[in-house]
């Protein structure tokens, strides 16, 4: 298998982002702060971390299944180098009932936001790592 790369694929949605730009489709503003984001030394080392980790992962499943836990694994290295404990990342799915949990903290309360009830029979009750007092960030929407 080849190596990945992900150079070729960061120019080409930059590439992508200056067409939207031109067409006004759009704010500027927003394709601008994107493409910032893209071009950052940020973006590089999570690239390039991304991209070794992918090579080191060694499991026989398929490539989305590779390209996830990779994916986890580089949240969970620059977690680490942070010095935050090593994080987990808990899917959990999204039901009419909800997740099955509630959180407290935030930036207007200037605390970290955290799990500060689950409810009994919920998604996030069935997922036994889920625990009140957890440290949750960031929340992610992927449905």
């Amino acid at each position: 298998m080849a190596p990945l790369t992900l150079e070729r694929d960061i120019r080409r949605a930059i590439e992508l982002m200056e067409k939207l730009e031109q067409s006004g489709e759009i704010p500027a503003t927003k394709l601008e702060a994107m493409k910032n984001v893209l071009k950052s030394d940020f973006c590089r080392a999570v690239r390039e971390v991304y991209e070794q980790v992918h090579e080191t992962v060694d499991i026989n499943h398929p490539a989305e299944i590779r390209a996830e836990a990779a994916a986890k694994a580089t949240v969970a290295a620059f977690a680490a180098s942070e010095g935050h404990a090593h994080p987990r990342v808990i899917e959990l799915p999204k039901t009419e009932e909800g997740l099955g949990f509630n959180v407290m903290g935030g930036k207007e309360q200037a605390s970290p936001i955290y799990i500060s009830r689950i409810i009994p029979g919920g998604a996030a009750h069935k997922m036994v790592t889920c625990v009140e007092g957890t440290s949750c960030s960031p929340l992610m929407d992927t449905a």
